[in-house]
């Protein structure tokens, strides 16, 4: 868990490096994200018979991890090829997770109801980060000026 805390800080940082809003929205998924992994990380030592200071020790690796891994970011730059790949890997971690492990879920005999509202909360807490669809696709982007590069206009 330390590990995959690691790399959430990893991605929190690289997706920094594409702009503020990237960053933004990356950092709430992956702060809210981190309470579940904190829990699981906190009871599956526990679980297995660790005393307690064991687990929170495991609590606080954890919970340090995407801050070092995040710091980590500041000293280097991924080029915007590895850039987009690196979070489209994230990116379709998660789909996979949601396609694979959340949505049976939402098939299994348990009130229905509950089931689709946390459906529509989601989707409407999604929609209140990421905000109504705005860009114009008919037009191409500007291009963009080289990062690497300080002394580019």
């Amino acid at each position: 868990m330390v590990g995959h805390s690691l790399m959430d800080g990893v991605a929190l940082g690289a997706a920094f490096q594409v702009g503020g809003g990237m960053g933004a929205t990356v950092a709430l998924a992956v702060i809210t994200h981190d309470f579940a992994d904190g829990f699981n990380t906190y009871t599956i030592t526990s679980l297995y018979g660790n005393a307690r200071r064991k687990a929170l020790a495991m609590l606080v690796a954890d919970a340090v991890a995407p801050v070092l891994g995040a710091a980590s970011t500041l000293l280097f730059t991924l080029p915007e090829e590895l850039l987009g790949g690196y979070l489209g890997f994230f990116g379709g971690a998660l789909l996979y997770l949601a396609a694979a492990e959340i949505l049976p879920e939402a098939h299994h005999d348990h009130p229905a109801r509950s089931t689709l509202l946390c459906t529509a909360a989601g989707v409407g807490f999604i929609w209140l980060v990421v905000g109504p669809p705005t860009a114009d696709l008919t037009r191409p982007d500007p291009p963009r000026p080289d990062r690497r590069r300080p002394d580019h206009p």
